[in-house]
C-alpha cells in the first residue's frame, strides 16, 4: 500500500508522533481501510485543548460535510457549509481539524487535505447513519443502490471500497471509538447479502469491473464471501492498460481460496509498485544447484510475485492462466515455477505478445518437470523464443506425464530451435498429443523442418493433431512430411495444412497417404492453390481409401465446377465424410447439379455442407431440393453469398418443410427477398421450429 503517496504521507504523519506500540499496529495494517482508520484514530487520541467527545462531534460534522459534498460534486466548502453540519470557527482553527482539513490560500474556502478523506468520511457516514434502525432488507436493499448508484456506478470509487472495509466485523469497536457511533450488527450481513444478489443478477444495472469487484472483496477481508462471490464467475479478464500493486494483491487475494474452475487473463505490460529492489523470500525448486539457489535468493520480486503466491494456496483452483505482455525474467520464471511444486490444479498456461527470456524459461521448465504438476496445455502466441528455451521445453517433453498440448502461434522458430523441440518429441517419455506450429517456421527453414517433424511422426505414435498452418511450407515441404504421414506409426487423426502454398503437387503426394490411414479424421488444406487437378488427386484417394476420414475443408483451392464429377464419384462410395467446406470456389450451377447426383446417392451420410460464395443461382435450387427431398443426414447447409433469387428459395422452402428433411441449420442471405418468399419461412419456421438461418 505504501506505493500509494497518500498511505505513505499518513504513514509518516503517524511515525512523527508515534506511541508505545503504533509500530506493531502498523504492521498488522492490511487494507486501506485499516489505514484510514488508524489515522483518525491516532489522530483523535493526541487531542489537545477539547474533549474526546467534542473531537468525535467535529469528525462526524466532517462525514455529513463529505457525504454531501460528494453527492452535489463538492470539493469546496465555506465557512456557512461547515457551520451547517455543526463544525464552528472556533472547531475550524484548532490543530485537531488540521488533520483532515486546509485552508484555500487567499479565500475563506475550505477542503479535505486530500480528495480519499472525503471519500472515506463518506463511507464512515452511511455506515453509521440511523445506526439503529438497519432491520428491513428492502430498506437496506434500496439504500445501498442509491450509494452504489451514486458513488460508484458499481464498486468503481474509494467510498464503496471504504465501505466495505468499515462493515469488517473486527472493525466495530475501532469505528465506535473513534466516532463515537456504534455500527448496526446486521447491517455488514445485509450488505453482503444485497452485493451477492446484484452480482447473479444478469439484469443489474450495475458496471461490475472485476478489479473494482476484487478491491471491496479485499477490504472487508471475508475469505468465505469472497470465495462464494468468485465461484460465480466462470473467468477473470484484466486486460486494462496499467494496474497497480494493490489491484494485483486484492485480485490474489480473492482467488486464493476458489474452489472453481477459473480462467484467468492479465495483461501484465503495466503492472506499477513492483520496484526491482525488493527482495523475494522463495523456496528453491530441488533440481536446481547450490549455486542457482544462491542466485535464486537473490532474485528481484517479479511482477507475479502475488499473483504466484495465490496459486500456491492448496485451495486454488484456477485451471486456466494466460499472461499477456509479460517479460518473463529469472524471477517470473522462478514465481511461476514454485506454483507448479504445489499446484495440482492449473492445467492451461498461455503466453501472449511475451518476450520468453532464456533464464526466465529455463526456471519455469524445472517447475514444469516437477511430479506434481498436471499442466497440459501450453501455448505461446506471439512470443519471442530463443533456441535455448526450446530445449528446455523439449526436456519438459521428455519429462512430464501430463503435457499433452502443446502450441505455438506467430512465434518465429529458427530451424536450429524446432531441431531440439522435435528431439523432445522423439523421447519415448513424451505424451504430446497435439502440436499446434502455426504461423511459427520461417521461410528458410520450412522444408528442413518438414524433414524434423517426419521423424518425429515416425517415432511419437500418440501425437494425433498436427496444425502447421500458415507456413509457408509448399510443394517440397509437404513432401518430405509425407514420408512420416505414410508410416505405420503414425496415428495423425487431424492434418492442417491451410494457408501453406500447396499446390496439386502436395495432393499428389498426401494422396497416398490418405489411402492407408486408417487413423486421419480431419484433413484441412484450405486457403491453397489446388485447383481442380488437386481435388481429383485427393477424391480418387477417397474412393480407395481404408481410412475413415470425417471432415475435408477445401474452401478458397481455386476449384470450379470441374471438380465436381471428382467430388460425387466419393460421395457414392465413401460412407465415412461427414462434413465438406467448398465455400468460395467457383462451382457455378452446372457443377452444382453434378455434385448434387452424389449427395443424394444411399451411401452419402454428409451432415454438414458449406457453400458460401460457390457463384450459385436460382438455376440449382431444383437439383439441392431433390437433395433435400431425399438425403436424411444433411443437418447444415450454407448458401450465403450467393445469387439465390426468391423463386429458388422458396424451391427449397418447399423441400425443407417436407418430413424427411432434417435439415437443422440453413444460411442464406434474406436482404434482398420479397415479403411472399418470408411468408414461406415464417410457415417453415411454424412447422420445424427448430430450424435456424
Amino acid at each position: 500500500m505504501s506505493s500509494l503517496p497518500i498511505i505513505s504521507w499518513m504513514i509518516c504523519s503517524v511515525l512523527q508522533s508515534q506511541g508505545d506500540g503504533d509500530r506493531t499496529v502498523m504492521r498488522s495494517l492490511q487494507t486501506m481501510t485499516d489505514v484510514y482508520l488508524f489515522y483518525f484514530s491516532k489522530c483523535l487520541k493526541t487531542l489537545t485543548g477539547i474533549s474526546v467527545w467534542k473531537g468525535q462531534s467535529c469528525l462526524w460534522g466532517l462525514c455529513s460535510l463529505a457525504a454531501e459534498g460528494l453527492q452535489n460534486h463538492q470539493v469546496l466548502f465555506e465557512v456557512s457549509d461547515l457551520r451547517r453540519h455543526g463544525i464552528e470557527v472556533y472547531d475550524i482553527n484548532c490543530t485537531f481539524l488540521n488533520h483532515f482539513l486546509k485552508k484555500t490560500e487567499g479565500v475563506n474556502v475550505y477542503t479535505f487535505l486530500h480528495f480519499s478523506f472525503q471519500e472515506f468520511l463518506t463511507a464512515v457516514f452511511y455506515t453509521l447513519k440511523n445506526h439503529s434502525s438497519w432491520m428491513f432488507f428492502d430498506q437496506v436493499g434500496k439504500m445501498w443502490q442509491e450509494i452504489f448508484q451514486q458513488y460508484g456506478k458499481g464498486f468503481s470509487s474509494l467510498t464503496i471500497q471504504f465501505l466495505f472495509g468499515l462493515l469488517h466485523k473486527g472493525k466495530g469497536k475501532a469505528v465506535e471509538t473513534t466516532f463515537g457511533r456504534r455500527v448496526s450488527p446486521g447491517l455488514q450481513e445485509e450488505l453482503l447479502k444485497w452485493t451477492e444478489k446484484e452480482i447473479k443478477d444478469k439484469s443489474s444495472r450495475l458496471q461490475i469491473e472485476p478489479t473494482d469487484l476484487f478491491h471491496c472483496l479485499y477490504e472487508i477481508q471475508e475469505e468465505e464471501y469472497a470465495k462464494r462471490i468468485i465461484d460465480d464467475l466462470q473467468s477473470i479478464i484484466l486486460l486494462q492498460p496499467t494496474y497497480t500493486k494493490m489491484d494485483i494483491l486484492a485480485m490474489s487475494f480473492c482467488i486464493k481460496s476458489s474452489h472453481s474452475h477459473l480462467s484467468v487473463s492479465l495483461k501484465c505490460q503495466h503492472l506499477l509498485g513492483f520496484e526491482e529492489e525488493e527482495q523475494a523470500s522463495t523456496f528453491i525448486p530441488p533440481a536446481l544447484t547450490l549455486n542457482q539457489s544462491f542466485q535464486l535468493c537473490n532474485l528481484p520480486v517479479s511482477q507475479l510475485h502475488l499473483l504466484c503466491q495465490a496459486l500456491r494456496n492448496p485451495y486454488c483452483k484456477i485451471k486456466d492462466l494466460k499472461l499477456i505482455f509479460c517479460h518473463l525474467t529469472a524471477s517470473c520464471g522462478r514465481d511461476l515455477s514454485l506454483v507448479f511444486e504445489t499446484n495440482q490444479y492449473l492445467t492451461d498456461l498461455e503466453f501472449v505478445k511475451n518476450t520468453l527470456e532464456d533464464s526466465g524459461m529455463k526456471l519455469l521448465c524445472e517447475g514444469l518437470k516437477q511430479p506434481n504438476c498436471i499442466l497440459q496445455t501450453l501455448r505461446l502466441y506471439r512470443c519471442l523464443i530463443s533456441p535455448a528455451s526450446c530445449g528446455a521445453l523439449a526436456a519438459v517433453l521428455s519429462t512430464s506425464q501430463w503435457l499433452t498440448d502443446l502450441e505455438f502461434s506467430e512465434t518465429k522458430l529458427e530451424a536450429s530451435a524446432l531441431k531440439l523441440l522435435c528431439e523432445g518429441l522423439k523421447d519415448p517419455n513424451c505424451k504430446l498429443q497435439k502440436l499446434k506450429l502455426c504461423a511459427s517456421l520461417l521461410p528458410e527453414s520450412s522444408e528442413v523442418v518438414c524433414k524434423y517433424l517426419a521423424s518425429v511422426l515416425i517415432c511419437n505414435p500418440n501425437l494425433t493433431e498436427l496444425d502447421l498452418s500458415e507456413n509457408p511450407l509448399g510443394d517440397t515441404g509437404v513432401k518430405y512430411l509425407c514420408e512420416g504421414l505414410r508410416h505405420s506409426n503414425c496415428k495423425v487423426e487431424k492434418l492442417d495444412l491451410s494457408t501453406c502454398y500447396l499446390t496439386d503437387a502436395s495432393c499428389m503426394e498426401l494422396s497416398p497417404f490418405l489411402q492407408v490411414s486408417q487413423t486421419l479424421k480431419e484433413l484441412l488444406v484450405f486457403a491453397n492453390a489446388l485447383g481442380d487437378t488437386g481435388v481429383q488427386h485427393l477424391c480418387e484417394s477417397l474412393r480407395h481409401a481404408k481410412g475413415i476420414l470425417e471432415n475435408l475443408v477445401l474452401w478458397t483451392c481455386h476449384l470450379t465446377g470441374e471438380c465436381c464429377q471428382d467430388l460425387c464419384n466419393a460421395l457414392y462410395t465413401n460412407e465415412y465424410l461427414r462434413d465438406l467446406d467448398l465455400s468460395d470456389n467457383a462451382l457455378g450451377d452446372e457443377g452444382m447439379q453434378v455434385l448434387c447426383e452424389g449427395l443424394k446417392h444411399l451411401s452419402c451420410k454428409l451432415q454438414t455442407l458449406w457453400l458460401a460464395e460457390c457463384h450459385l443461382t436460382d438455376a440449382c435450387c431444383g437439383a439441392l431440393a431433390s437433395v433435400l427431398n431425399r438425403n436424411e443426414n444433411l443437418t447444415l447447409l450454407d448458401l450465403s453469398g450467393n445469387d439465390l433469387k426468391d423463386f429458388g428459395v422458396q424451391m427449397l422452402c418447399d423441400s425443407l418443410i417436407q418430413p424427411i428433411c432434417k435439415l437443422q441449420t440453413f444460411y442464406i442471405d434474406m436482404d434482398h427477398l420479397h415479403e411472399e418468399t418470408f411468408r414461406k419461412m415464417e410457415a417453415l419456421k411454424m412447422s420445424k421450429p427448430g430450424i435456424t438461418w
